[in-house]
């Protein structure tokens, strides 16, 4: 009962920080999020998938894709499709109330209906299956902090896009088959169908997601023995592959060609017409910035993660845990693989290996194998790792998915060269505190409460029925292990070309404006006049320099706002 209280404690904290921030900003055009909601207005308000409509009303979005004189989303379809009942419940309100549409707040709407509440599912799906593993209380709360907080799911989970998604329905239906197979749960062909439909729409929500699709689907047919069960599990695929093909050709012409090769951007359809649709050969280098790169690497930014190296090792090791470990061996390996083929592996402005999303709790669970085998000899040190390496998740993941999931990929070192400025100069993205008036970093302390609240939970369940000095011993280890996983990320490279000025571009054009330092020494300057106090000036120099906005820093130097 104590866990179950715990658990929710954790889910409530989880839900609270997808809620809470809104991370948007309008004047970037995010085109990875704008071009689905395009598309899921043009099925609301036109009944098509072309989304000349809305690029007419909205204004220009890239990643779309031109075909027989229409404009199309260039993204698998969805998260579109799952945005519908959302944008028609918003756009059938605001009839109905007299109410001026507002494209923001629509766009909120199908953030919270289409990515955060099935996100939120899955992550309550996620602490049940941990519960049922019956592993170390501590262990599983840390895990579902560092997955779910403490990873690119984060940032993708509260973003209308696919990445999260993805994972979300691959591991539901990993998980149905992982309990099968342990005879923990009994399949039927209504199940079977269900989980088959959600294993297949691992790739409607993101084409990658393919070889994902396909290793449940290898994994299926080992767990499922009857041939009803098998042909249960292909029949719910067939519905997400169907609305797949429909769109693909009612878009392109052919139910098997995705828009990739019509993208209206002419440097991306050339991308794309090399190899096979970009894929032009594994790189070392992709693979180092996917999975290593200290400021957007998949292991330095949730290394929690580290420990599933050893998990799987373990598991292979094991034959009740063959069959799993395979399948995520498989999935991780030859996602990171593909991906890495690609010319765009990167995949533009992220946080973190975007296209691995996937992988995330894949890895979790033999991480936590690793971590159990520890905590049979030493528990007291399996927490401690487990809360260490979750505490600098929070903040290498964290921080930049709440403030700005956007990165360009000229900042190598997030956390110095942009975050410690945005925090520092009372920037904060845009939240329910907003709303009481409050603004800055105040507004976002409530989410630094829930992510410390988070880790004082888990912190306290390791520490149940142990002796008084234990707290000391655990927050030792916990604070030693975030401080050596924090460290890579904080050591700034020799050569920062182009940092200055996309720390620059991020900071001009911050949402919501006139809150932060330099904003309100701006006005205080203003207001002054001819009276103004010269050592104000150069504090606004220093600050629009930090910012790396040098027209406003030389503007602030000739006393000029």
């Amino acid at each position: 009962m104590r866990a179950n209280r715990y658990e929710a404690w954790i889910f409530g904290l989880c839900a609270f920080a997808y809620l809470y921030v809104f991370p948007y900003q309008s004047t970037l055009n995010n085109p990875n999020e704008n071009v689905r909601f395009y598309m899921t207005a043009a099925l609301v308000d036109s009944h098509t998938y072309a989304i000349d409509a809305q690029r007419e009303r909205w204004g220009y979005v890239n990643d779309a894709a031109v075909h027989g004189g229409h404009v199309y989303s260039v993204k698998a379809p969805g998260t579109s499709f799952l945005g519908v009942p959302g944008y028609a419940l918003y756009s059938g309100v605001t009839k109905l109330f007299g109410r001026e549409f507002d494209r923001t707040e629509a766009l909120w709407v199908c953030r919270v209906t289409g990515t955060i509440l099935p996100t939120l599912w899955g992550l309550w799906a996620f602490v049940l299956f941990l519960r049922r593993r019956e592993l170390s209380l501590a262990l599983r709360l840390s895990a579902t902090i560092s997955v779910w907080l403490g990873s690119l799911l984060y940032g993708y989970g509260m973003l209308f896009v696919s990445h999260t998604l993805s994972a979300v329905v691959a591991f539901a239906a990993f998980v149905f088959l992982y309990e099968v197979e342990a005879n923990q749960r009994t399949a039927s062909p209504l199940t079977a169908a269900w989980f088959g439909l959600l294993a297949a729409a691992t790739t409607w929500f993101e084409y990658p997601g393919l070889v994902a699709s396909c290793v449940l689907l290898g994994y299926a047919l080992y767990v499922l023995r009857s041939w009803q069960l098998r042909s249960a599990w292909l029949a719910g695929g067939v519905i997400p592959a169907l609305l797949m093909m429909h769109f693909q050709h009612s878009a392109f012409g052919s139910a098997f060609t995705p828009g990739h090769l019509f993208v209206e951007n002419e440097s991306f359809r050339a991308a794309h017409e090399q190899g096979l649709y970009g894929a032009v050969g594994v790189s070392p280098r992709a693979l180092y910035g996917l999975l290593l790169d200290p400021g957007a690497g998949l292991f330095p930014l949730t290394p929690l993660l580290w420990f599933a190296l050893p998990g799987l090792w373990l598991q292979l090791r094991e034959r009740s845990t063959r069959a799993a470990a395979i399948t995520c061996s498989a999935l991780f390996v030859l996602t990171s693989l593909a991906i890495a083929s690609m010319n765009n592996w990167r995949g533009g402005w992220t946080i973190g290996p975007r296209y691995l999303a996937v992988c995330v709790p894949f890895l979790a669970l033999p991480a936590l194998h690793a971590l159990d085998r520890i905590a049979r000899r030493a528990p007291l040190l399996a927490a401690g790792l487990a809360l260490g390496t979750t505490a600098a998740a929070l903040v290498a993941s964290g921080i930049p998915s709440a403030y700005y999931p956007h990165l360009p990929p000229e900042l190598t070192r997030p956390l110095p060269q942009l975050f410690s400025v945005l925090i520092a100069h009372n920037f904060a993205p845009p939240n329910l505190g907003n709303w009481l008036g409050i603004w800055g970093t105040t507004s976002i302390a409530p989410l630094y409460a829930a992510g410390l609240a988070a880790l004082g939970i888990s912190a306290y369940a390791a520490l149940s029925g142990t002796r008084a000095t234990a707290a000391s011993r655990l927050l030792a280890i916990a604070c030693l292990t975030a401080a050596v996983c924090l460290a890579p990320l904080y050591i700034r490279p020799s050569n920062e070309r182009g940092v200055a000025k996309a720390v620059g571009f991020v900071t001009g054009r911050f949402q919501p404006s006139g809150h932060d330092r330099a904003a309100r020494l701006r006005e205080q300057l203003s207001a002054a006049g001819p009276n103004s106090d010269p050592s104000q000036w150069r504090a606004l120099e220093a600050l629009y320099r930090r910012e790396g906005r040098e027209k406003e820093a030389d503007r602030a130097a000739n006393h000029e706002l």
